[in-house]
């Protein structure tokens, strides 16, 4: 879906964004922040060049982007936006290396979606009506997995997330046609009015009230408002700090290096590198089926088994490089246009050769997509579609070389003499090109020989007619 493609591009984009602009570390929010655009430049957001303040409010175009970095966790965030034109429109929020929740505005819906490793999964949609390019009051709180949208004053999604991503970042994102404009945007603290700093390690559930020291059952709480140091005797459960889990691989915040592991680790993953060598390894070996077709039942006059090697190198690349890019509208139509070099730049001669080239990239996008069944299917009708022809139509003619005889007075041979030496030497025969003077006569073929022996009988029999004779041997597709 063109949707999904949108949504994986721009995480890529933040993606990008977070190692252009690594960040040492995230201080605490105190209470949150309020961002009026009343003035020049974003000041602390990381932002594309068409993301620019003007006229007291922020303007993105599509195509761009802003993000402000922090550790925001639950919280009420407030805006008020608009957009004019189709297009879609994205606020998202909790922006982790893990994923991220995104508030898409459609012309006709606003989504609620939480994306994990680029596959989003919809927790809400609202059907709306009326005039899109109105200014929104748009309200949004996430508390412990409880998300709730306003439009207004009016609730329009409440939707539960039992594994919520629990902090992270806020940003804007505009793409298709449309320009769309932010301002009051608030971000308010649901949590106590200050968003807790990042901490190395945190409790089982991964929240964060493990952060927060609790003293031991039954005992009083110290009359001290400092909190209880962790070494202090008599507070054994806290004597050690608890190790964190794999559940909190969501809750870290951004850093580069998270981000460095998190591109190992998925580089890592044992059912993405399956697929990738299976993948592969099906391109190599249905480019292989497609040449031998190709080598065996082609009529091209050029050397065929030199043309179909190149099938395999053709598919196997394509295969990589829709592999890799998939997920991106951008770069897939930019992939269109690479391949057509094929065509447009390559000395293809004959319409077969170019039919063939396109189904060995046709395999390439195939298995790329990861559609095997449907890829392997297609190849197989198409070689029983050729088969089928070719047996119904009758075994044509398949040479591999080009003969010219040419003869001078006084040593003139006829036509029928060079053809009488050649044809009991030969497994198929074809006069192409017939020239006829006073003292020279001209000949072209296309012959097939079995083996090299047979071409050097061949040889040894036109000159025997004539040991003046002219003769060319000109490579098709070669001899074994």
């Amino acid at each position: 879906m063109k949707k999904n493609h949108l949504l994986t591009g721009f995480s890529l984009l933040i993606l990008v964004s977070l190692l252009l602009f690594p960040i040492a570390g995230v201080q605490a929010q105190e209470g949150g922040f309020t961002e009026t655009f009343d003035e020049g430049p974003l000041n602390g957001w990381e932002h594309s060049e068409q993301a620019i303040v003007e006229d007291g409010v922020l303007s993105i175009s599509p195509g761009h982007f802003a993000v402000k970095f922090g550790d925001y966790g639950d919280s009420s965030i407030e805006l008020k936006t608009k957009f004019a034109g189709p297009g879609v429109m994205f606020v998202r929020f909790h922006m982790q290396e893990a994923g991220n929740y995104a508030l898409i505005f459609f012309e006709d819906r606003i989504v609620l979606e939480k994306i994990e490793q680029d596959s989003p999964d919809e927790l809400g949609v609202y059907e709306r009506s009326g005039n899109v390019s109105e200014w929104m009051d748009i309200r949004i709180t996430v508390n412990a997995g409880q998300l709730e949208v306003f439009l207004g004053n009016k609730s329009i999604i409440q939707a539960t997330d039992p594994d919520p991503l629990t902090r992270g970042s806020i940003g804007f994102w505009v793409d298709g046609e449309s320009v769309a404009e932010f301002d009051d945007l608030k971000v308010s603290d649901l949590t106590g009015g200050v968003f807790p700093p990042p901490a190395p390690a945190t409790g089982g559930e991964g929240t964060p009230e493990a952060l927060e020291p609790v003293p031991p059952g039954g005992e009083d709480t110290p009359e001290s408002s400092e909190p209880i140091p962790l070494e202090e005797e008599g507070e054994p459960e806290l004597s050690e700090p608890v190790p964190a889990t794999a559940s909190e691989t969501s809750t870290d915040p951004v850093s580069p290096d998270n981000l460095i592991s998190s591109l190992t680790s998925s580089q890592a993953n044992p059912l993405e590198l399956t697929t990738f060598v299976i993948n592969l390894a099906l391109s190599v070996l249905l480019s292989f089926i497609l040449s031998r077709v190709y080598v065996h039942w082609g009529s091209s006059l050029s050397n065929r088994r030199r043309f179909a090697a190149n099938f395999m190198l053709i598919t196997v690349t394509t295969t990589f490089i829709i592999l890799v890019v998939r997920s991106s509208v951008a770069l897939s139509l930019g992939l269109v246009g690479a391949l057509s070099i094929i065509r447009f730049r390559a000395a293809i001669k004959e319409p077969e050769e170019l039919a063939y080239l396109f189904f060995a990239i046709s395999i390439g996008i195939g298995l790329g997509d990861n559609q095997r069944l449907v890829t392997v299917f297609a190849l197989a009708v198409a070689i029983l579609t050729m088969g089928a022809l070719r047996f119904f139509r009758g075994r044509q003619a398949d040479f591999n070389l080009h003969v010219t005889v040419a003869s001078h007075n006084p040593d003139k041979i006829e036509l029928e003499s060079i053809m009488d030496a050649l044809s009991p030497h030969c497994s198929q025969i074809k006069l192409m090109r017939f020239d006829d003077s006073e003292s020279t006569l001209e000949s072209s073929f296309l012959v097939e020989f079995k083996n090299i022996g047979k071409l050097k009988d061949a040889k040894a029999a036109l000159r025997g007619l004539s040991a003046p004779l002219e003769i060319t041997f000109l490579d098709n597709k070669g001899i074994w």
